[in-house]
């Protein structure tokens, strides 16, 4: 099996799995001395405080590799404000790109050339995976963490979720809501195991999300790292697509002309 065309199921899956964002302001919380919570009250603290969180920051870096092969890579720093428009920065094997996304509209900076999506937006089920990454819902998706491992420290908890074999991870990612990736995972992987580190502050806030997963088909294994962190809570100004914008170039344009949705307004009145 090539796990060139698996490690890209993978780095998508985990961009699912891994983003998100922070919590509430709760001051009165951070003074206030706590029992040792189970696991099971941390998560829930950390879905109930969820709804509090409007604005925030997270960085996402995810890498699969596997013997003799070159390694899969993908660094993306997003900001979400409280409209719900969302800054990414991303690279993946060197290549460099500004996404902004708001609503129906999609423009990307790419080698210093602005690209109208906006017509890929369907296609590319962004309005999909936009909505996974919003942080209420995805502090829906981690009840399995409530059977992890719970280690209080000094600034919150770790909780430590041990992947053992498949279903396992499949437990783990399938609240993502997902199910044509995680089906196509059940049927590309054999074996999973590893571990996934859910780090929540005393406010009750994801403060970090590790997974460290080695996979297995046939003979071949594929290492899968993601590490992702968050800040900026609550505190990300309004998001504006740069004036320059307004004259990006549609996609359909850039492929001679060829489209696979309707076009509809130009980009400049897309961009105002």
């Amino acid at each position: 099996m090539k796990f060139r065309i698996l490690g890209s199921l993978f780095l998508s899956s985990s961009l699912i799995l891994a983003a998100c964002g922070n919590g509430s302001d709760s001051d009165n919380k951070s003074e206030k001395k706590e029992e040792t919570k189970s696991s099971s009250q941390v998560v829930k603290d950390l879905q109930s405080n969820a709804k509090d969180v409007k604005s925030y920051h997270t960085d996402n870096n995810i890498k699969v590799s596997a013997k003799d092969q070159e390694g899969q890579a993908v660094k993306v720093g997003m900001d979400v404000d409280e409209k719900n428009t969302a800054k990414l920065n991303m690279d993946q094997a060197g290549q460099k790109m500004t996404i902004y996304v708001q609503g129906k509209k999609m423009l990307a900076k790419v080698d210093d050339q602005w690209v109208d999506l906006s017509s890929q937006i369907e296609n590319m089920n962004i309005d999909s995976s936009l909505d996974q990454l919003n942080y209420e819902k995805y502090a829906k998706t981690l009840s399995a963490f409530k059977d992890a491992k719970a280690k209080k420290v000094d600034d919150g908890y770790e909780l430590t979720y041990n992947i053992k074999n498949k279903e396992d991870f499949t437990k783990l990612a399938n609240a993502s809501g997902n199910k044509d990736q995680l089906k196509q995972f059940e049927s590309e992987v054999d074996k999973v195991s590893g571990k996934a580190i859910l780090k929540v502050n005393k406010d009750s806030e994801i403060d970090s999300y590790k997974l460290n997963a080695k996979l297995t088909k046939d003979d071949e294994t594929a290492n899968m790292k993601t590490n992702v962190t968050y800040d900026k809570l609550n505190d990300i100004d309004e998001i504006k697509i740069p004036d320059e914008a307004k004259d990006a170039k549609k996609i359909e344009d850039l492929q001679g002309g060829s489209s696979n949705s309707p076009s509809s307004g130009s980009s400049s009145d897309k961009a105002s």
